[in-house]
Order: C-alpha cells, then sequence, then structure tokens
C-alpha cells in the first residue's frame, strides 16, 4: 500500500512540474501587452505614503501611471523587469506628490495686457508714462496696460486726467484684484452694454469717475480684452513655465483660469506634453453680470477632465483681497495704513464696491451651486470676509448641500474659531495662508500689529477642531518649512501653539490638498491603485532638521510614473 501511495506521489509531482514548465514556457512567448514589469521602483529608503495611518515603508512600485505595490525592498524589487527604472534611495525618503492649490502662473488673457507695466506712484509721475505709452500706438488703437492697486490709481486719478493723457486711444488698465481704470473712449464703448449695471463709479457730483469693479469690469476683462495674437507663442511660453513645478515637487497645480488660459493648457494636454497635473477653477462666473445666462449656456463642468488636465469647478469676484497689500476686510481696524493703502482701515469689501451687495458675485456662488458647480478659488484673507463669504456658502448650502462637492476658499489668515462649525458643517477645504508668519512679514505687522498678526492662520487649532486644511504656496519644502516652525527671516516665532507637525505638514500639502478638487481618493498619497506622483528627497524627511527644511533638495519628481525633474547626479 506504501508503494502505491509512493508512485502516486512521484508522479503528481512530476504532472506538477510539467505544468509549471509548460506555463513559464506559456508565459515567456507571451505579448508584452499580457507581461508588464513595473515601469519604476524605489526601494532600500523610507516611503512616507501618508494613507490614514502615515504608514513608513522601504519601497514601491509604478505600473502604468499608477502604484503598484508597497512593501519590503525585496518584494518591490522582484517586479523589477530589463526595461524597469530602478531607483536605490540609500536611506532617503520618497513622498507623496506636493499639490499646490492657490497659484496664478498661467498665461494672461491678452499679449498686450501685462507687457506694458504702470508704477503709477503717484498721479502727476503715472500720467506721464500713461503719455509715454500712448505714443507707441497709433491713433484710434485700443491700448491695455497693467497698473498698481494703489490709492493713485483706483481712487485718485480722474476721467478727465485720463483723457487728457490718452485723447485719441481708447485705455484700459488693469490692476489686481479685477480693478479696471479707463479713459471716456473705453467707457463709451461699454456704457451700451453694462445698461442697468452696479460697478460704474461715480464721484459726489455724479461724474463718472473712469473707475470700474464687479460687473462692467468683468466685461472689459473677459470680453473686451483681446486674446494673445502670437497662439502658438503663448503655448510655448506656458510649456516652459509649467516646467518650472519639477524641480519644487509639485506635481499638481490648481488655480483659476480664463478662456484663453484653457485653450492654451488644452493644447498642451492635447500633445501629451503637460508635466504637471492642471486643475482650473473656471473664471467664468468672477465679475460676471450675467451669471444664469452663462450657466445654462454652458453647462456644468465641474470635474470635467481627465487624470492630467481636468476643470474642478467655477470661481467667483470673492470679498477681499490678500494680506499683503492691506486688502483683508477686518472687523478690526489696521494700527498703520501702508504708503498708498488705498483699502482703508478695514480693508476692502469687493461686493460692497459695486454699490450694491444684491447684483454682486454673492448671487454668483448662490446660482453656480443651484446648477451644480463647485466653487473654490476664492480670496478670503479676513476675518470679517470670512463671515460674508460663509455667509453666502450657508445660503447655498441651505438650498443644496455643498457636502461632498469639493468648495474651498483661499489666502486663510483670518480664519477665527466661530467659522469652525460651519467650515465643518458644509465640508469646505480652508487654503492655509502663510505671510503672516512667513519670510519678512514686517509690512503685516506694520498694518495690523504683532498681536493681531500672532493670531492669523490659526492651523493647529482648525486640525484639533477636525478640520483638514491645505497649504496654499507653491513653493515645496519652504511651503512645508514655514507651517512647521511659524518662524520669519528675523528668527521670531508667530505664535508656537499653531505650529503643525512635519506629518500634518505633509497631510496639508498632499492628501488634504486632494481634497480640495474632490481627489482624495486618486491622488495625495502612496497607495495602491492611484496616480503615481512621487518625490524623492535628497535625504530622510522625518530627521531633517525642522529650521532648515526648504534646504532638503528634490532629487526626483515623478508625475503618473514618468519622471519629470532628475537632479544631476543624484543617482
Amino acid at each position: 500500500m506504501n508503494q502505491w501511495i509512493k508512485k502516486f506521489q512521484i508522479g503528481f509531482l512530476a504532472c506538477l512540474m510539467v505544468g509549471m514548465c509548460s506555463a513559464f514556457l506559456a508565459a515567456q512567448s507571451l505579448p508584452s501587452e499580457v507581461i508588464h514589469y513595473a515601469d519604476i521602483v524605489f526601494y532600500n529608503g523610507k516611503v512616507l505614503t501618508v494613507d490614514e495611518g502615515f504608514s513608513i515603508r522601504e519601497a514601491v512600485a509604478i505600473r502604468d501611471g499608477k502604484f503598484l505595490a508597497v512593501g519590503d525592498s525585496r518584494a518591490i524589487e522582484a517586479m523589477a523587469g530589463p526595461q524597469t527604472r530602478k531607483v536605490d534611495l540609500d536611506g532617503r525618503s520618497v513622498i507623496p506628490g506636493l499639490i499646490a492649490t492657490h497659484q496664478h502662473g498661467y498665461v494672461g488673457n491678452s499679449s498686450k495686457s501685462g507687457t506694458e507695466r504702470l508704477e503709477f506712484k503717484d498721479v502727476a509721475s503715472g500720467l506721464e508714462e500713461i503719455k509715454a505709452l500712448v505714443a507707441k500706438y497709433a491713433p484710434g488703437e485700443e491700448i491695455w496696460s497693467g497698473g498698481p492697486s494703489n490709492h493713485a490709481m483706483t481712487i485718485d486719478v480722474t476721467l478727465a486726467q485720463l483723457d487728457a493723457a490718452a485723447p485719441n486711444n481708447p485705455l484700459v488698465v488693469t490692476c489686481p484684484n479685477n480693478q479696471v481704470v479707463v479713459n471716456s473712449l473705453m467707457l463709451n464703448r461699454l456704457l451700451p452694454e453694462a445698461q442697468g449695471m452696479f460697478g460704474i463709479l461715480k464721484d459726489e457730483q455724479g461724474n463718472y469717475t473712469g473707475q470700474l469693479r464687479g460687473g462692467p469690469a468683468g466685461i472689459v476683462l473677459y470680453e473686451f480684452m483681446p486674446w494673445h495674437e502670437d497662439f502658438e507663442g503663448a503655448v510655448a511660453r506656458e510649456r516652459e513655465q509649467l516646467k518650472r513645478w519639477g524641480p519644487r515637487g509639485i506635481t499638481t497645480v490648481m488655480g483659476r483660469g480664463q478662456g484663453q488660459t484653457v485653450t492654451i493648457l488644452r493644447e498642451i494636454w492635447l500633445k501629451k506634453e503637460l508635466p504637471v497635473r492642471i486643475r482650473l477653477a473656471h473664471e467664468m462666473l468672477r465679475s460676471q453680470p450675467r451669471p444664469e445666462a452663462y450657466l445654462k449656456r454652458v453647462g456644468n463642468l465641474t470635474d470635467f477632465g481627465d487624470d492630467w488636465l481636468k476643470i474642478i469647478g467655477a470661481t467667483v469676484q470673492v470679498v477681499d483681497g490678500s494680506g499683503g497689500p492691506g486688502a483683508n476686510l477686518q472687523t478690526f481696524a489696521k494700527l498703520n495704513l501702508a504708503e498708498g493703502d488705498a483699502y482703508g482701515p478695514y480693508g476692502w469689501n469687493k461686493w460692497a464696491a459695486t454699490g450694491d451687495i444684491a447684483t454682486s458675485d454673492r448671487r454668483n456662488i448662490i446660482l453656480a451651486n443651484r446648477y451644480g458647480w463647485s466653487i473654490l478659488g476664492l480670496h478670503s484673507a479676513g476675518d470679517a470676509s470670512d463671515d460674508i463669504l460663509l455667509d453666502a456658502f450657508a445660503e447655498a448650502h441651505a438650498e443644496r448641500s455643498l457636502v461632498g462637492r469639493h468648495f474651498g476658499f483661499d489666502h486663510q489668515a483670518g480664519l477665527r474659531e466661530r467659522h469652525f462649525d460651519l467650515i465643518k458643517e458644509m465640508g469646505i477645504t480652508p487654503i492655509m495662508y502663510a505671510t503672516p508668519f512667513s519670510g519678512d512679514n514686517s509690512r503685516v505687522v506694520h498694518m495690523y500689529g504683532p498681536d493681531a498678526v500672532y493670531n492669523m492662520s490659526p492651523v493647529k487649532s482648525a486640525i484639533d477642531a477636525g478640520i483638514k486644511p491645505s497649504i496654499e504656496i507653491g513653493e515645496g519644502m519652504a511651503s512645508i518649512q514655514a507651517f512647521v516652525t511659524r518662524k520669519t527671516d528675523d528668527g521670531r516665532v508667530w505664535n508656537a501653539d499653531e505650529r503643525v507637525s512635519r506629518q500634518e505638514a505633509l497631510y496639508m500639502y498632499t492628501q488634504w490638498s486632494a481634497r480640495y478638487s474632490g481627489e482624495q481618493d486618486i491622488l495625495g498619497s502612496i497607495e495602491v491603485g492611484k496616480l503615481g506622483d512621487v518625490v524623492v528627497l535628497g535625504a530622510d524627511y522625518m530627521t531633517w532638521p525642522e529650521d532648515e527644511l526648504k534646504a532638503l533638495p528634490v532629487h526626483m519628481t515623478v508625475v503618473g510614473g514618468k519622471i519629470v525633474y532628475e537632479a544631476s547626479g543624484a543617482f
């Protein structure tokens, strides 16, 4: 009986070996489309997955643009084939690709706008600048220029002065935050289009000043302003601009985009030449006097696109501007007005500047939500601005829930504890602003005083309250250092209690930033099946001195399994 069992075992093993050999030979004859090794593997390092448990592994493999496996070096190395790029980390850290959520680095709408910049330090010198500019143009030719958002440009200069400086040319000066200054020739073109609209400002005597806000400014900026005459040149310039993100470890860039911005980026996307993922909040509703007409004509494009280029919602003209120039709308007065301050002691309410809140872009938020659009890409730097903006969000939320639809607002310096519950209830992502506590913050301190600046951007308090904020600025490791240390160039730490851990900072710049576009299921962490975006740092992120994080080099940036940046001699 034992002999029969022994013969059976030998026969079974023989069959098994023949089967395995046959399977192996068959596998060798299969086409490459069936057998596909990893495209790139990283091993012998510290892979910070930034998953829910902040797991740290040794190695990771990427195939077909997505994470194939995460684990120990031996298992991951076995997934490499003859064509696989193998990267020995030698103890260095790998982190998820960083996500910059509020960037303005896209090509503008006009080849003329912005190429001729006026300093306009005061009215007299500014008018001389305009006269010199006019001399370059033929009579009747439109002149598009850019200027500062200061008192002289946006308040003091008169329509009569502009007409005298540019008597034969329609003149437009575009200033930050959708402030527009025009002479009479351009104003006369606008008036038939803007009948009954608020935002064409007048003086105390009822005369036009040449200053435009709200819807009328939007018509000039988005409908009158010419597109690039040199379209191919604009595409080439944008293609080069996009290469700047790789050395910083940025793999996804989010920001506002105008009509031609979308067209330019589409051209690069069609040719599969994007070196970074792009997420756009379309500006079609920003300073938009006819919002419902546009919403009906366009339809809902929120989350329309692919993994490389996607429209993630729309943006509107929000309540205030950024803190550096003093545009924060605050509930408390500034201690000092900086030179040229055009915003006054409490900052700037853009919605009120049009002369009518009801027809301001507040209405556009309500309507956009009604038609299914997500709203993000919004400046809101002051605590009073947050009060007003969140009230508009709450009205929209009462009609149609915002939860799970990635609404967000940016430049969050004025966030306060009173805002936390509404933010959590509506599922909004706040984008935190580092200006009050990083670099040279002397201008901000001069305006608001050290006590007020000390309490700005309460990041840690928001996290402890259950909010998942994002990092705004796209400076890579320098941005992380700002939030981890809250230390300015002079060595002062601004509110140590609001510092975040380096783990929390990494969440803010990856997983929580992915929530801003509603893509936390595919972006922001190193997990099997997610998009294969990683950054290889020059050392161990977890032990590198926190005061020197901005000096921690990026050795490689990978987007969708493709190397878009590699430091010379790093590997």
